[in-house]
């Protein structure tokens, strides 16, 4: 579901703030989308009111990254919304245009797959900012990756 739309108390607003803090903190010329999803039928049909979704874009073609624009959903258990839920994880996907060019997920070993996979040092910026986001929603990330 849209982070724009998550954002409905001063402790969600300030966590879902913060991550798009974390992107800039590893790649400064990244432009933040809250509300990458739009809002029609179809489309509301399809989206996962369990995650806080983001739009991660560049100005142009990152090619240490793979791709162009990244879209990160942060996962729960439950409606983000709920006092009880749970932070499950989170999933990543590069793209260029519309076509995927990678994904990547914490509940599969941490690890990229993909036709066109970002640098190694990119890989590692990435994974910084995914430990960041467990640590923000009090959870360790696995010694695994």
């Amino acid at each position: 579901m849209n982070a724009s739309i998550q954002a409905t108390t001063i402790d969600s607003v300030s966590k879902i703030s913060c991550i798009p803090v974390l992107f800039r903190s590893e790649f400064s010329s990244v432009i933040v989308d809250l509300r990458p999803w739009t809002m029609d039928e179809k489309t509301q049909k399809q989206h996962d009111p369990n995650s806080i979704d983001f739009a991660f874009s560049f100005p142009k073609w990152h090619p240490s990254l793979g791709c162009g624009s990244i879209l990160l959903q942060v996962c729960f258990t439950d409606l983000f919304s709920e006092p009880n839920t749970n932070f499950y994880g989170v999933e990543a996907a590069g793209y260029r245009c519309q076509t995927q060019c990678w994904r990547f997920s914490t509940a599969i070993n941490w690890q990229f797959d993909g036709d066109l996979l970002p640098s190694n040092d990119c890989q590692q910026q990435l994974r910084c900012i995914f430990h960041r986001i467990y640590a923000l929603f009090g959870q360790q990330a696995s010694l695994l990756q």
